[in-house]
């Protein structure tokens, strides 16, 4: 059988038969991968420890005949230790590799969505920022990656780019005004939000918070957490990003439940 090497994340897993595993990966070369590893339950096995929940490793695979593909061997990268520390850690990582597991797709290279993944497990294994901090910039930005990102340059309607208060339209996409929510200018669906009919969600943004969310889209990825998060915005923060990454998803996620749950969100 032909063999290949490919670099990835292992974003879920199985257990199959006695000792093996059932493993999806998230690689550079081919996105998404379902991939047997066979004995890598067995502590004996010399693959075990690169084919753990999370695991930045080398593989070989090889692809049978019926179109199946077995890691022959392989080299633990990176483990994220730091992840298994406590339960927030690894809850937060295990909701984060959900959404990877949702986005990604197979037979097709996904770069960006590999390094906002191994970024963001650094970040949650580090614990340098605030998780807030990782979570929000995560969803954001991985909304962006996945081609969802909102135009966040000014007012979608005035066009006004230093105004006192915006709103998040998170169904349109964009930013809008305090005084063009006012006025009433937008459309039938957003009227009746106002008037207490709720039809799509409006998220309160600060011209500071503003300027958080388009960092969080448009940096380089080797940026995506330099930038300071006051404790007044929070609130306003992870309601913008979680929003708006699940509305467009068009799903919620069990393991973000149980991550607010245990962190009391």
């Amino acid at each position: 059988m032909e063999r290949e090497k490919v670099t990835g994340v292992v974003i879920r897993e199985r257990p199959a038969g006695d000792n093996d595993k059932l493993l999806t990966l998230l690689t550079a070369e081919h996105g998404k991968m379902i991939v047997t590893g066979k004995g890598v339950r067995s502590l004996k096995n010399k693959n075990m420890a690169s084919t753990q929940m999370f695991c930045f490793s080398s593989f070989v695979i090889t692809k049978n005949r019926g179109g199946f593909y077995h890691i022959y061997e392989s080299d633990l990268l990176e483990s994220f230790f730091g992840l298994r520390r406590d339960l927030v850690p690894l809850s937060l990582a295990t909701y984060v590799c959900d959404v990877v597991d949702h986005c990604s797709v197979e037979d097709s290279g996904d770069v960006p969505l590999l390094r906002l993944l191994l970024n963001t497990l650094y970040a949650i294994s580090s614990a340098k920022k605030p998780y807030v901090q990782i979570k929000g910039a995560f969803e954001m930005r991985c909304a962006s990656v996945c081609g969802l990102a909102p135009d966040l340059d000014g007012c979608s309607v005035c066009g006004i780019g230093d105004a006192p208060m915006y709103y998040l339209d998170v169904l349109g996409g964009v930013a809008v005004c305090a005084d063009c929510m006012s006025n009433r200018k937008l459309d039938d669906a957003v009227e009746r939000e106002m008037s207490g009919e709720w039809t799509r969600p409006l998220v309160q943004l600060s011209p500071e918070l503003l300027l958080i969310l388009r960092h969080l889209v448009e940096c380089d990825i080797s940026r995506l957490l330099a930038f300071a998060l006051p404790e007044q915005l929070e609130h306003d923060y992870q309601t913008a990003c979680e929003r708006y990454l699940l509305h467009h998803l068009g799903r919620g996620f069990d393991t973000l439940d149980f991550y607010k749950q245990i962190t009391k969100m």
